[in-house]
């Protein structure tokens, strides 16, 4: 289609769209400005529309610039804006991008601006999402992902992306319809900056990934399981973290009522005194605290030639209750400047310690097979214990 200045287009695309025969085909965009105050929209498999570097998309409506809602059994939906297509949204408008619920969709080179009372893509349900090299800056919400009756969005992969500017760069919640958690999405190698409230709120969330990724924002750059609703098995591994601002503003990861977490070789960079000092803050959720929670090596800040404060904390401090940390408390070591205090015995592999103001007197009943104890009455000397055969057995000192 050609270019117009002020051609309402949205109605023109739309009826392409929908005489396309049912194996789908391709509507073209070339570079230029449009107005449109018509939504678009996509509704058969196969359909493809692409829009051409150096094309602005200037929605005025009030409602979805773009809808893409494929008719049953489908294949792949495609919006192609290779690499500088502008989408550009307006006041009263809702979503930039709408993905109502069906199978294999492909988002990828759009810029999606200003949609600042809705989101710049949204998700109801959809399933199979690629979400690739997209500029997304200055909506409500980045990405916002919420489920549907019967649909959740799952298998929703957000690779190469520079979400920017929005209040949230990606919102996934619950929709409070019969379905499933969001299941099995990934974010991969995003860039995520000046987002107000926070980069990535996972509230209705399990088997997630988050790796690779760049975080610099106000707010939390990780909050799962604080949104009222128990996640499950997130994975934070391998992220760049920078901290900039005053003191107490954020901290890196927040897990609310979280039911497995693994936080693994991420790095920390920033001002010093920045953040809270929590790498990894533990909020009590509606159902209760994080639980089962692994750290392996889970923060540096190795070009300070230290490790991040504290790279686990509970509601602001480092005494962390023991049912947060999972059976292998400390796979692959936690190193801290300072020191982590536990409100129970330290699990390590099969064993715990742990440590007592009372005199020991050997053998006596013990509990804990396996476990080492410290006992340190006032004014005498501290002395080990182990307990096997369920009684304590000194611990000989070495010569």
């Amino acid at each position: 289609m050609g270019s117009a200045q002020q051609e309402d287009m949205g109605a023109k695309v739309s009826a392409q769209l929908a005489a396309m025969p049912l194996v789908g085909g391709t509507v073209r965009i070339p570079a230029g400005s449009y107005s449109f105050a018509t939504t678009i929209k996509l509704s058969g498999g196969g359909q493809h529309l692409q829009c051409d570097a150096g094309a602005e998309l200037h929605y005025t409506g009030s409602g979805d610039a773009i809808v893409v809602e494929p008719r049953k059994g489908g294949p792949y939906v495609g919006i192609d804006g290779e690499g500088g297509c502008k989408l550009l949204g307006n006041d009263t408008a809702q979503n930039g991008i709408r993905l109502l619920h069906g199978n294999t969709f492909v988002i990828r080179g759009m810029r999606i601006v200003g949609f600042k009372h809705g989101n710049g893509i949204s998700l109801d349900g959809a399933n199979s999402v690629q979400i690739l090299s997209n500029a997304i800056i200055g909506n409500q919400h980045g990405i916002d992902m919420v489920t549907v009756p019967h649909f959740a969005p799952n298998a929703i992969h957000v690779a190469d992306n520079e979400i920017f500017n929005n209040d949230w760069a990606v919102y996934s919640h619950n929709g409070h319809a019969p379905a499933t958690r969001a299941l099995g999405n990934v974010y991969r190698d995003n860039v995520f900056e000046g987002n107000h409230t926070g980069d990535l709120f996972l509230a209705w969330d399990a088997h997630t990934v988050v790796e690779g990724n760049y975080f610099e924002s106000t707010g939390a750059a990780v909050a799962a399981g604080t949104g009222g609703d128990k996640v499950y098995d997130i994975q934070v591994v391998r992220n760049y973290f920078t901290v900039a601002g005053v003191p107490g503003y954020r901290s890196e990861i927040e897990l609310g009522d979280v039911s497995g977490a693994l936080i693994e070789g991420n790095y920390e960079e920033g001002v010093g005194g920045a953040g809270t000092g929590c790498a990894v803050n533990v909020v009590p959720g509606r159902f209760g605290s994080a639980n089962n929670v692994r750290l392996r090596n889970a923060f540096s800040r190795v070009s300070e030639g230290k490790m991040s404060a504290h790279e686990l904390c509970f509601q602001g401090k480092p005494e962390i209750p023991p049912a947060v940390l999972g059976q292998n408390r400390l796979t692959g070591g936690l190193a801290v400047d300072g020191s982590v205090k536990l409100s129970g015995p330290l699990e390590l592999e099969q064993g715990a310690v742990g440590s007592t103001a009372s005199a020991i007197k050997p053998g006596e009943a013990c509990t804990t097979e396996g476990m080492l104890l410290i006992s340190r009455p006032a004014n005498q000397t501290a002395r080990l214990y182990f307990c096997s055969g369920f009684k304590w057995q000194p611990v000989a000192p070495p010569h």
